[in-house]
C-alpha cells in the first residue's frame, strides 16, 4: 500500500541523495501512488561511487588537485600548454554558422564543420559538469574527450556532435561581452533549426547515467528524479527534438518508447503512472497539437535557470518567437503572452508569481513555480480579461503574519455566512502590491475574485483560487462591473480586471492585428521616422482594430513630442473612435 502521507516517499529519495525540491515535486506527484518498497528497488539500481558523483565532472576535478601546480604561479611560462588543455570553435565559424543558418559540430578529432543534417545535439545539465570555461572560452579536453567515450561506450552512433557549451558564447553566469551577447541571441534564435534538424537529442543526466536497469518504468522515474527535469533549458531542447534518446548505465532508449510504454500503464492503473505519463509526454515534440502557455506552465512549474533572464528568454525558440538584443524578462513575458492572447487568461488565475507590471498586468511574471487549475472560461479582449466572476468585498484586514516564508492574511469579508478568510500572497510578492492592497482595503475598494462559488470548496484538499482585485472605473466612465446584479453579479458578469496600459508597451512589441503602419511606429517614438510616413502619405485617420485612430494611439502612449506634431496637421482632437 501506498503511504498516506507525501512526506514517506519525499525522505526515501531525498536519503538517496535526490535534490529535495525535486524529491518534494515528485513525491507528491509521479510517485505519491506508488510503495516505498518499488522506489527502494529503483533506486538501488543506481550505482554510484559516492554521494553527488557526476560523470562529467569528479574525475577532472580530482585530477586538478594533485599536487602542486606552478602554472597557477607564472601561467605565462604554459601558455602553449594551457592553450591545448581547452577546445573551442574559431570565432569566424561561429558567425558562419549563423550567416549559413548551420549547426556548428565538432568530431572526435576536434575537427569543426557547419552541418544541415548527420549530426546529433547533447541535451545536459551544466551543473552536472558539462560547461564552458569562461576564462579560457572552451571545454576541458578531457570532458570533450569524454564525451564521445560516452557515446562510443553507449554504441550511439554519432560522428558529429552539437553541443551549447562549445558554441554558445559566454555561457554561464559571466558577463558577457556586447559582441559575444548579440552571438549567443543569433544562435539562441537558430536553436529550432539546431534541435530539429538533429539527427537525434541525446539526454544526458548524472542520475540516469547510474541506472543499471533496462525497464522502462525504472528509467522513466529516475527522469522524473533526476536533474535534467529542473532545468528551463531543457524543456526547448526535448520539445524541438525529432527524436531523443535517454543515455543509462548499459546503453541508450528511445524517448518516445518510454512515453508509449507509460501510456499503456496509466490506461490500467491511472492512478499509480498517469501522472508519470503526463508529466514525460508533455515534453515530446507534437506539431499538430502545438504548444500553448498552459503547456509550458505543467511542464515547467519546477524548472530553474541560473539568470533570471532565461525565464522567458528560453521559451522563445519553442514559441517560434525572435529574442532581440536588450530585452529584459518582463519584456520577453509580455511578448509571450500577446503572441498567445487565446492561451493566456488561461492561467490568469494561477498562484505562486507577482503579477506583471506592464501590460498584461492580471498574467503572472513567470511560468516558473506557478499552482492552480487551467480555465477556460476567461477572455482577454482590449479592456482586460473578463469572466463569470464571483467577488466579494474585503472589509477589514485582520491579521498580518508570516507562513511558510510567504505573507498571508486574514481578511474579513462583506458576505453572509463565513465572512473570515485566509489568503497566502506568492513567496516573491511584490512589497508595493501589498501595501496597495492594504491602502485598497482601507477605501473599501478591494475584492476577492473567484471563478468558483465558496461553498464548492469548502472541505476540500486543496485552497482555492482567487485574486485580490481593486475596483476601478472605467476611462468612459462606465462601471467595471454591475454591482445591483445579486450574489453573483447576473448570468455572465463582465468584470475587467485591468485596462491596457499603452504607456508601458516596450518598442520591441510587434505590432496587432489590424495595426496600421503608423500605429505600430508610435511605439518606436521617433518623430522623424512618424513624420517620414505621414509625408510619404500614410493616413493618419485610419482606424485600428480597437477603433482607436493614430491620434488616439499617440496620445494613449503619452507621445507628445509626436501627438504635438500631428494636432498641427489633424487639430480636431474630438474625432470619435469606433
Amino acid at each position: 500500500m501506498p503511504p498516506s502521507s507525501w512526506l514517506p516517499i519525499f525522505e526515501a529519495l531525498a536519503r538517496y541523495g535526490i535534490n529535495r525540491a525535486t524529491a518534494g515535486d515528485v513525491a507528491k506527484n509521479d510517485l505519491r501512488n506508488w510503495e516505498l518498497e518499488e522506489i527502494d528497488c529503483m533506486l538501488k539500481k543506481v550505482k554510484v561511487p559516492y554521494r553527488g558523483y557526476c560523470y562529467f565532472r569528479a574525475p577532472f576535478l580530482r585530477a586538478s588537485q594533485e599536487g602542486l601546480d606552478f602554472r597557477t604561479w607564472w601561467p605565462s611560462l604554459w601558455a602553449s600548454d594551457q592553450d591545448s588543455r581547452w577546445i573551442s570553435p574559431p570565432q569566424e565559424l561561429m558567425h558562419r554558422s549563423v550567416q549559413e543558418q548551420a549547426a556548428l559540430c565538432v568530431n572526435a578529432k576536434g575537427k569543426w564543420s557547419l552541418k544541415t543534417s548527420g549530426y546529433v545535439a547533447l541535451s545536459h545539465v551544466w551543473i552536472e559538469g558539462l560547461q564552458r570555461d569562461n576564462e579560457h572560452s572552451g571545454l576541458l579536453n578531457e570532458k570533450f574527450h569524454a564525451i564521445f567515450a560516452l557515446l562510443n561506450d553507449r554504441h550511439i552512433e554519432a560522428e558529429w556532435v552539437w553541443t551549447d557549451v562549445l558554441v554558445i558564447p559566454g555561457c554561464g553566469p559571466a558577463k558577457a561581452s556586447p559582441a559575444d551577447e548579440m552571438l549567443t541571441i543569433d544562435i539562441i534564435n537558430m536553436l529550432p533549426l539546431i534541435y530539429s534538424n538533429a539527427d537525434s537529442v541525446i539526454i544526458i543526466d548524472a542520475l540516469i547515467l547510474q541506472l543499471h536497469s533496462s525497464k522502462l518504468t525504472d528509467i522513466a522515474m529516475a527522469l522524473v528524479c533526476g536533474q535534467w527535469t529542473t532545468r528551463v533549458w531543457t524543456f526547448q531542447e526535448i520539445k524541438l527534438a525529432q527524436r531523443a534518446l535517454v543515455v543509462t548505465a548499459t546503453g541508450f532508449y528511445d524517448y518516445s518508447e518510454i512515453v508509449r510504454h507509460l501510456d499503456v500503464l496509466a490506461a490500467g492503473q491511472p492512478a499509480r503512472y498517469r501522472r508519470m505519463y503526463l508529466r514525460l509526454a508533455t515534453l515530446e515534440k507534437n506539431d499538430e497539437r502545438g504548444l500553448s502557455i498552459p503547456d509550458i506552465v505543467m511542464a515547467c512549474g519546477a524548472r530553474r535557470s541560473g539568470q533570471d533572464i532565461d525565464y522567458a528568454r528560453a521559451f522563445f525558440p519553442v514559441l517560434g518567437l525572435k529574442w532581440e538584443f536588450g530585452m529584459t524578462r518582463e519584456e520577453g513575458m509580455q511578448i509571450i503572452y500577446r503572441s498567445q492572447k487565446r492561451h493566456a487568461p488561461r492561467i490568469a488565475c494561477f498562484y505562486g508569481a507577482p503579477r506583471m507590471k506592464v501590460d498584461p498586468t492580471w498574467a503572472p511574471s513567470y511560468f516558473h513555480g506557478l499552482e492552480g487549475m487551467v480555465t477556460d472560461s476567461l477572455v482577454w479582449d482590449d479592456r482586460g480579461i473578463r469572466g463569470e466572476w464571483y467577488p466579494v468585498r474585503v472589509s477589514n484586514v485582520l491579521k498580518k503574519f508570516p507562513h511558510s516564508r510567504r505573507t498571508a492574511f486574514n481578511l474579513e469579508l462583506d458576505c453572509s455566512g463565513d465572512t473570515i478568510m485566509q489568503c497566502v500572497l506568492a513567496p516573491s510578492e511584490d512589497p508595493n502590491a501589498i501595501k496597495a492592497m492594504e491602502s485598497a482595503v482601507e477605501r473599501g475598494q478591494t475584492y476577492v475574485i473567484s471563478l468558483v462559488p465558496s461553498e464548492d470548496v469548502l472541505g476540500a484538499e486543496w485552497a482555492r483560487q482567487a485574486l485580490i482585485v481593486e475596483k476601478t472605473e472605467d476611462i468612459h466612465s462606465a462601471p467595471a462591473w454591475q454591482l445591483d446584479a445579486g450574489p453573483r453579479l447576473g448570468d455572465t458578469i463582465l468584470y475587467y480586471l485591468l485596462i491596457l496600459k499603452e504607456a508601458s508597451l516596450p518598442a520591441t512589441v510587434p505590432p496587432e492585428e489590424g495595426e496600421s503602419e503608423l500605429h505600430a511606429a508610435v511605439s518606436k517614438g521617433k518623430l522623424s521616422y512618424n513624420a517620414f510616413l505621414i509625408d510619404g502619405g500614410k493616413s493618419a485617420v485610419e482606424f485600428s482594430r480597437r477603433g482607436w485612430t493614430y491620434l488616439h494611439t499617440t496620445a494613449a502612449r503619452g507621445k507628445t513630442e509626436i501627438l504635438n506634431y500631428l494636432l498641427g496637421l489633424h487639430p480636431d482632437v474630438n474625432m470619435k473612435g469606433t
